[in-house]
């Protein structure tokens, strides 16, 4: 039987700096939303980009959001989840966006020119062990 152990802070940021997909989410204008990203973390930010017309772009500027990176395996029942909350912030210009990070692309095809910046005010994880 696997047991759940809290992982530090830092801990949360390193693993979830070693993973490239997680999920967002937020309450849109329907409910609750959530979806698949890419991701890179820099400077104790995630950062995601999106599409100037995606739901994401038009709802989360400012809001509450949180993100969740995991790495799970289903045959040894071991693996770790990062949670992070806080605000979003939609970013319009490369000039705000630092140069370390510019490369992440996302995973589907299409022009994603708009940046988030999810900045968290609370960073918890966990990892299951066997």
């Amino acid at each position: 039987m696997s047991q759940l152990e809290e992982l530090t802070v830092e801990e949360s940021w390193r693993l979830a700096a070693g993973a490239q997909v997680s999920r967002i989410g937020w309450t849109g204008p329907r409910g609750p939303v959530v979806i698949p990203v890419n991701h890179v973390v820099h400077d104790d930010s995630v950062w995601i980009r999106t599409s100037a017309h995606s739901s994401m772009a038009e709802q989360i500027d400012e809001s509450a959001v949180a993100l969740l990176v995991d790495e799970l395996d289903p045959d040894t029942h071991v693996g770790w989840s990062v949670q992070f909350k806080g605000r979003a912030e939609i970013l319009y210009r490369d000039s705000q966006v630092p140069d370390t990070i510019k490369s992440l692309h996302s995973w589907p095809a299409g022009a994603r020119p708009l940046w988030v910046r999810l900045h968290p005010k609370e960073v918890t994880g966990r990892r299951l062990v066997g």
